[in-house]
């Protein structure tokens, strides 16, 4: 059957390769648009988690505005002591995340300020490594590092002092000098516009905190693991007034940006699998149409309709299967290709404007989806050749003969 199969597909070429070209560039495509959007995501979880929010944070149970924490961890002393037990964390920092007034003699911006510890910082996030003047946070408590928009708004340079003004924690107006020791320049709009790091002690003094903190950021060794180390944590932590939250109930612009991402290429991907039902529909309808005299003979002779049946399925099947191939050796190369040339898209010029996002993305195989795309369009392929199947088993042989 399978040999009668591939005579009858092979019978118009032409039209054959026209639908196994449909399905290959259809999976290609496919394919293609998962790799790009999975390394899209990936690489803005990275840069979201390597620039600001970190894997976890821990914070006071009561806060509720998980990006912008108003409330203190009166003691961070014991949660350290469980992060440092805790398997599975490469590094952890305690911060102050505030907003507040960068003032110059040229004038005031409003900013975030960020209160770190350098040395811990520097294994959390990868602000140190924008640098484009002077240096990172050293050993003074009144140092400061910012972007080079703020810098360029103030008319700031390295050495010269900025004062910062933000509301303290027994609610007075607190205000410090910091001397500006480095600017960093990561190609954010917001980075570079609103957000300059202090040393904690620093930040602690503006504020009047003492000891308190309102963040404690974590880095794990594995992202994927952040939902278990977040329960192991929670249950460590037992009734200590604080919560651990994953970046993803953090920073929920990210999920709302993925989220679009993946409605969009569903939507792609049923545009897809309707090309690819419709050629073969239309293959197998054709084919059917100029061997109705065919099989009216080989039901003539003693062939059951369900033989009959089978062999449009098989035809079908042999579709899919070339098409199904010749698309996935289609997409493995592209992928492959712009995996190590890099792939400049327009969206990481948007991107950019929230986070250092860069302009050029390299692919990554996302083979779960992968799979899944190629038995959908197998699957496809053959639910389209079941009405050509249907009608073809369903003839009369002897109005079959007589069809011209």
């Amino acid at each position: 059957m399978l040999r009668l199969a591939w005579r009858n597909v092979c019978r118009n070429l032409r039209r054959s390769l026209i639908t196994v070209a449909s399905m290959a560039c259809g999976l290609a495509a496919i394919m293609f648009g998962q790799s790009m959007i999975k390394s899209v995501q990936r690489q803005l979880i990275e840069k979201a988690t390597s620039s600001i929010t970190g894997h976890l944070q821990v914070q006071n149970r009561s806060i509720k505005e998980y990006k912008f924490p108003d409330k203190y961890i009166d003691d961070p002393a014991p949660v350290e002591a469980v992060l440092a037990r805790q398997a599975g964390v490469r590094a952890f920092g305690k911060r102050i995340n505030v907003t507040g007034l960068v003032s110059s003699p040229a004038g005031s911006v409003g900013a975030m300020i960020c209160a770190v510890e350098p040395e811990k910082e520097k294994e959390i996030t990868t602000i140190s490594s924008y640098l484009t003047q002077g240096r990172y946070l050293g050993t003074s408590d009144h140092e400061a590092v910012m972007g080079d928009k703020i810098a360029q708004r103030l008319d700031l340079r390295l050495g010269e002092k900025v004062v910062l003004m933000a509301q303290a924690d027994d609610g007075s107006m607190g205000a410090e000098a910091f001397r500006v020791v480095g600017i960093y320049h990561t190609g954010s709009t917001t980075f570079d516009g609103q957000f300059i790091y202090v040393p904690l002690a620093g930040g602690q003094a503006l504020l009047a905190t003492g000891r308190k903190v309102n963040q404690i950021v974590v880095r794990l060794d594995d992202i994927g693991l952040a939902e278990r180390t977040r329960q192991e944590l929670m249950e460590k932590l037992g009734n200590r007034p604080v919560q651990v939250l994953r970046w993803l109930d953090i920073d929920h612009e990210i999920v709302a940006i993925q989220t679009f991402q993946n409605a969009i290429l569903d939507i792609v991907l049923l545009i897809v699998f309707a090309i690819v039902a419709l050629g073969v529909l239309n293959t197998l309808l054709m084919s059917l149409f100029e061997r109705v005299r065919e099989f009216g003979v080989l039901m003539a002779i003693g062939a059951r309709p369900r033989w009959v049946m089978k062999l449009v399925l098989a035809e079908s099947v042999i579709l899919g299967f070339v098409g199904t191939l010749l698309g996935l050796a289609l997409g493995c190369t592209l992928i492959t290709y712009y995996g190590k040339a890099g792939l400049h898209l327009a969206v990481g010029d948007a991107l950019s404007y929230f986070l250092p996002f860069p302009k050029v993305i390299y692919l990554r195989f996302a083979w779960m989806s992968h799979w899944r795309a190629l038995l959908a369009v197998l699957v496809v392929s053959i639910l389209a050749a079941l009405p050509p199947a249907l009608r073809a088993c369903r003839l009369n042989p002897s109005e079959a003969l007589r069809h011209v």
